[in-house]
């Protein structure tokens, strides 16, 4: 075999080993790329000349660009200037095997890997992407650049919502465990005698203020006496009448609210002109809160603040008002200075307080809204004369009774344009039908044998639910005698199986 053919497949022979040794040069493409080498050389070593080889390894060695072509290239070097040295026919082919086994050793245990050539490898790849995206339509750009957002926004998406929800949920345990140990703190506080002086842990921090502030609010809600008074002391030595203070300031509705139930619930007054400002404010909770406050704060007219109410005063509201006069047990006199206020809500506000309240003494005022325009107010007159069981008023009831009728026929013929008269009589919320109803309640306490022939009218009238005849039956059978016997008459000559009916249950359930 000729120098050259020998040269020749000895080259391929090594680049062959050293492909299938070197671990770091798997893969087709890879492979690909040692093939092209590989064909080089041997087109090079079949025109070899002399010390022409050598001359052919540096020219593959400039080529190669990558790091793993880099490995090849050093081989393809030692080989290369190692024959450039021997003779023609030498044999000293062992020799070289070596040698190159010791160089494709040394390629494996990284000797000739260094950073620079792994940055050179990342850069190339790099730049095969930019080619390649240089090289694509706008179409394919756009598609890529939006895939590229997708892909960046969803891991930075559920990295954030990972990230909140550890912290949330750290956040939460901690605020229990401090607030598991105020708890035991403040019980230990109030009912171990032996307890005289207490340290919170971490009462320093602004969070951990107020978990001590809301315990110290629920307790002191539900307890009384002695107890309330402790954790009353409790929260002035402490200084957190100064956090609920700075609430009051924020520019926050919520922080605002809070901080004035905390005031009022512990009878602190200084700064009753600032929450006095939030009775009119936009905000319906805070709205309630400030008047909640202001009623329990202020000493000489805790409703000073009705009288230029411009808002609705909410059903809600009127709740919260009446509880809180209730339980602080706050006396007021009269109630007749805000049944004259122009706003109808305020207006209906008074008049159900001197119904609640029972004060007789303003029941003449009570009787002029009986006939008020409007029907909130004149419904809410019907409802107080019912707590006030004032005798003298029943002709003006009956008499509103007859005009909420007229009413209500009026409305159920221009709904029966629309409805069938099953559905008619279902309209509860009709408020003339919700007044006749109310006053046949408050007749109850004060009804006369003068009143049966207007009850035995109405409980015969059909046109009437039987919800208001069924109670006109229970108002009749509390006229003893007069009215037991009224419904014995009707009970046998009454042709109404449903009137019939009615008066059966009730005296069935007055023997029960």
């Amino acid at each position: 075999m000729s120098h050259n053919k020998r040269f020749v497949f000895t080259l391929a022979a090594i680049l062959v080993f050293s492909i299938t040794s070197v671990n770091d040069l798997k893969g087709f493409e890879r492979s690909e790329k040692l093939s092209g080498l590989l064909g080089e050389v041997i087109e090079g070593g079949k025109s070899y000349q002399g010390n022409s080889t050598f001359n052919v390894a540096r020219t593959v060695l400039a080529k190669s660009n990558s790091f793993y072509d880099l490995h090849v290239s050093r081989i393809l070097e030692t080989f290369s200037e190692f024959f450039a040295h021997s003779q023609p026919g030498s044999k000293s082919f062992p020799y070289f095997s070596n040698m190159v086994s010791s160089e494709i050793q040394a390629l494996d245990q990284g000797s000739y890997s260094d950073s620079n050539n792994i940055g050179e490898n990342d850069r190339s790849v790099f730049q095969k992407l930019r080619e390649r995206f240089d090289k694509a339509l706008l179409k394919e750009k756009i598609l890529v650049v939006i895939l590229l957002y997708l892909l960046i926004s969803i891991v930075l998406l559920f990295s954030g919502v990972l990230i909140i929800r550890q912290v949330k949920s750290k956040r939460r345990k901690n605020h229990m465990e401090i607030k598991n140990l105020y708890q035991e703190q403040l019980a230990g506080f109030l009912f171990d005698d032996e307890v005289e002086r207490i340290e919170f842990k971490g009462i320093g921090n602004e969070v951990n203020r107020q978990i001590l502030i809301d315990e110290i609010m629920d307790l002191h809600h539900n307890l009384h006496g002695e107890a309330a008074g402790k954790l009353k002391d409790l929260y002035f030595n402490l200084g957190l009448h100064k956090d609920s203070l700075k609430k009051v300031y924020q520019r926050r509705w919520d922080k605002r609210s809070k901080g004035c139930r905390e005031l009022a619930q512990m009878d602190v007054k200084d700064a009753n002109e600032r929450i006095s400002k939030y009775i009119h404010s936009k905000n319906p909770i805070l709205r309630m809160e400030a008047q909640v406050a202001m009623v329990k704060l202020s000493d000489e007219d805790p409703l000073a603040f009705l009288d230029e109410l411009s808002y609705e005063l909410s059903y809600w509201e009127q709740i919260n008002i009446y509880d809180t006069i209730v339980y602080h047990q706050i006396a007021i006199d009269s109630y007749e200075r805000w049944v004259d206020v122009e706003n109808p809500s305020v207006v209906v506000f008074a008049i159900r307080m001197i119904g609640l309240f029972k004060h007789i003494h303003s029941a003449a005022k009570v009787r002029e809204m009986l006939f008020n325009e409007n029907a909130e107010i004149s419904l809410a007159a019907v409802q107080a004369m019912k707590h006030l069981e004032v005798a003298e008023y029943r002709d003006d009831l009956k008499t509103l009774y007859r005009s909420e009728t007229l009413k209500l026929i009026s409305i159920l013929n221009s709904q029966r344009k629309s409805k069938q008269e099953k559905d008619i009589k279902t309209l509860d919320d009709i408020i003339p039908r919700k007044v006749r109803f109310e006053i046949i309640l408050a007749l109850q306490p004060i009804v006369s044998p003068e009143d049966i022939p207007f009850l035995e009218r109405e409980i015969l009238s059909s046109n009437n639910t039987v919800r208001l005849r069924m109670h006109a039956l229970q108002v009749l059978n509390s006229v003893v005698p007069e009215g037991v016997e009224k419904l014995d008459e009707l009970l046998s000559r009454s042709e109404d199986e449903l009137v019939k009916k009615m008066i059966v249950n009730i005296k069935e359930n007055q023997e029960s």
